[in-house]
């Protein structure tokens, strides 16, 4: 039973991007008035507004600030940007993923 429960816990749940590789591990603090309604965190300027839109860097839907308690940071060179648990893009990947056409 043990081993059981402990890989039920270290399966990856939703393709949110703090399952995602290219975040960080380390969480920041954020404040309530850095994210939007569904708990994401909007594009600052123009250039964070065009990698958001060129990647689909999105706030999934469903949720709320008082979802998101913290901000990791995405190192992939095209997002590079600020995340919360709510969000996710078109880059979305994690070294586990099975990939059926890859051997």
């Amino acid at each position: 039973m043990e081993k059981k429960q402990q890989d039920i816990s270290s399966k990856i749940v939703g393709t949110n991007c703090y399952n995602c590789k290219y975040v960080s591990d380390e969480k920041e603090q954020i404040h309530q008035d850095d994210l939007n309604e569904q708990g994401g965190i909007d594009p600052k300027n123009d250039f964070e507004m065009y990698r958001a839109e060129v990647t689909d860097l999105i706030t999934l839907p469903g949720g709320s600030k008082e979802n998101s308690t913290d901000k990791r940071q995405c190192h992939h060179p095209r997002v590079n940007m600020y995340v919360t648990a709510r969000m996710c893009c078109a880059l979305w990947d994690n070294d586990h993923v099975k990939r059926p056409w890859k051997k």
